[in-house]
């Protein structure tokens, strides 16, 4: 249960603070999340990792159809891929970030503890 609370806090918080605050936002939010919450080591990273591969790849596949595709198709000739492709980079990247700035936020709490 603390797990899908971090993973929806993580979510939620990201996507507003994202309105007005740099991408790494995300990791703040998800330390932040996982210090609060406390879902246990490989939860928090799992939360975390979720929570940022849905952020990340939600926003990056509907600003790639609003742009008819452009964009991640040209950048996808860079890497190899195709535009679906680049999306799945992006949220990959969603996850790494979240998901060891989570792991960072429940190693910190249990540091004090």
């Amino acid at each position: 249960m603390r797990t899908l609370l971090t993973t929806v806090c993580i979510v939620g918080c990201a996507w507003l603070a994202g309105l007005w605050l740099p991408f790494w936002s995300l990791s703040i939010i998800a330390l932040l999340a996982a210090f609060l919450f406390r879902p246990g080591v490989g939860w928090a990273f799992c939360a975390g990792a979720v929570a940022g591969a849905l952020l990340w790849g939600v926003l990056a596949w509907s600003a790639d159809a609003a742009n008819g595709h452009v964009l991640a198709t040209r950048v996808g000739r860079l890497f190899g891929t195709g535009p679906s492709g680049m999306v799945v980079i992006t949220a990959a990247l969603g996850a790494l970030l979240a998901g060891l700035a989570a792991l960072l936020g429940d190693r910190i709490r249990r540091a004090m503890s």
